[in-house]
Protein backbone atom coordinates (compact mmCIF):
# COMPACT_ATOMS: atom_id res chain seq x y z
CA UNK A 1 0.00 0.00 0.00
CA UNK A 2 1.14 3.71 -0.72
CA UNK A 3 2.39 5.50 2.35
CA UNK A 4 2.66 9.07 2.95
CA UNK A 5 5.62 10.74 2.91
CA UNK A 6 5.99 13.27 5.42
CA UNK A 7 7.40 16.12 4.53
CA UNK A 8 8.56 19.64 6.65
CA UNK A 9 10.00 22.83 5.14
CA UNK A 10 13.18 21.90 4.94
CA UNK A 11 12.94 18.95 2.63
CA UNK A 12 9.89 19.68 0.61
CA UNK A 13 11.23 21.07 -2.49
CA UNK A 14 14.09 18.49 -2.38
CA UNK A 15 11.44 16.30 -1.87
CA UNK A 16 8.81 16.91 -4.50
CA UNK A 17 11.54 17.91 -6.85
CA UNK A 18 12.22 14.01 -7.04
CA UNK A 19 8.51 12.80 -8.20
CA UNK A 20 7.29 12.83 -11.83
CA UNK A 21 3.83 12.80 -10.13
CA UNK A 22 2.78 12.99 -6.72
CA UNK A 23 0.07 14.03 -4.30
CA UNK A 24 1.02 17.00 -1.28
CA UNK A 25 -1.63 16.74 1.59
CA UNK A 26 -1.46 20.16 3.21
CA UNK A 27 -3.26 18.79 6.77
CA UNK A 28 -3.61 19.56 10.17
CA UNK A 29 -3.28 17.66 13.20
CA UNK A 30 -6.84 18.90 14.55
CA UNK A 31 -7.79 18.13 10.80
CA UNK A 32 -10.77 15.74 11.81
CA UNK A 33 -11.70 15.93 7.66
CA UNK A 34 -8.04 15.49 7.04
CA UNK A 35 -7.85 11.53 9.06
CA UNK A 36 -11.29 11.13 7.28
CA UNK A 37 -9.93 11.71 3.84
CA UNK A 38 -6.53 10.20 4.09
CA UNK A 39 -7.47 6.49 3.26
CA UNK A 40 -9.48 7.61 0.70
CA UNK A 41 -6.01 9.73 -0.86
CA UNK A 42 -3.80 6.57 -0.44
CA UNK A 43 -5.81 4.49 -2.27
CA UNK A 44 -6.25 7.14 -5.38
CA UNK A 45 -2.49 7.52 -4.86
CA UNK A 46 -1.94 3.61 -4.85
CA UNK A 47 -4.15 2.99 -7.83
CA UNK A 48 -2.73 5.53 -9.85
CA UNK A 49 1.19 5.23 -9.16
CA UNK A 50 1.49 8.48 -7.28
CA UNK A 51 3.80 9.38 -4.75
CA UNK A 52 1.88 10.20 -1.79
CA UNK A 53 3.38 13.61 0.57
CA UNK A 54 1.32 15.14 3.53
CA UNK A 55 3.06 18.15 5.22
CA UNK A 56 1.72 20.07 7.86
CA UNK A 57 -0.02 23.25 7.02
CA UNK A 58 0.35 24.87 10.15
CA UNK A 59 3.86 24.01 11.19
CA UNK A 60 5.78 24.46 7.86
CA UNK A 61 4.57 28.53 6.70
CA UNK A 62 7.10 28.30 3.69
CA UNK A 63 6.09 25.04 2.05
CA UNK A 64 2.27 26.53 2.84
CA UNK A 65 2.94 29.41 0.69
CA UNK A 66 3.56 27.34 -2.12
CA UNK A 67 -0.75 26.75 -2.80
CA UNK A 68 -3.64 29.13 -1.65
CA UNK A 69 -4.76 27.13 1.25
CA UNK A 70 -8.56 28.39 2.26
CA UNK A 71 -9.12 24.96 3.78
CA UNK A 72 -8.13 21.64 4.97
CA UNK A 73 -7.42 18.96 3.91
CA UNK A 74 -5.76 20.74 0.52
CA UNK A 75 -4.07 18.58 -1.61
CA UNK A 76 -1.44 19.92 -4.72
CA UNK A 77 -0.90 18.04 -7.34
CA UNK A 78 2.74 17.07 -8.77
CA UNK A 79 4.11 16.67 -12.06
CA UNK A 80 8.35 16.77 -12.83
CA UNK A 81 8.92 18.40 -9.72
CA UNK A 82 6.37 21.07 -10.07
CA UNK A 83 2.90 22.00 -8.48
CA UNK A 84 0.81 22.20 -11.11
CA UNK A 85 -2.69 22.94 -9.29
CA UNK A 86 -4.56 22.57 -5.91
CA UNK A 87 -7.78 21.12 -4.57
CA UNK A 88 -9.72 21.12 -1.33
CA UNK A 89 -11.54 18.28 -1.35
CA UNK A 90 -13.10 14.99 0.93
CA UNK A 91 -14.61 13.48 -1.74
CA UNK A 92 -13.26 10.75 -4.46
CA UNK A 93 -15.06 11.67 -6.94
CA UNK A 94 -13.76 15.71 -7.11
CA UNK A 95 -10.59 14.02 -6.57
CA UNK A 96 -10.80 12.46 -9.65
CA UNK A 97 -12.12 14.76 -11.67
CA UNK A 98 -9.77 17.45 -11.10
CA UNK A 99 -6.96 15.05 -11.29
CA UNK A 100 -8.15 13.70 -14.70
CA UNK A 101 -8.90 17.40 -15.28
CA UNK A 102 -4.99 18.10 -15.21
CA UNK A 103 -3.69 15.05 -16.75
CA UNK A 104 -3.47 12.60 -15.08
CA UNK A 105 -4.25 9.49 -16.56
CA UNK A 106 -6.45 6.82 -15.39
CA UNK A 107 -7.93 9.12 -12.94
Amino acid sequence: MTEFIELTDSDFSSSISASSIALVDYYASWCGACRMAAPMFRRVAEELKMDLFKIDAEKNPQSREMVEIENLPTLALVKNGQIIASICTTREESLRTFLKDNGVQGA
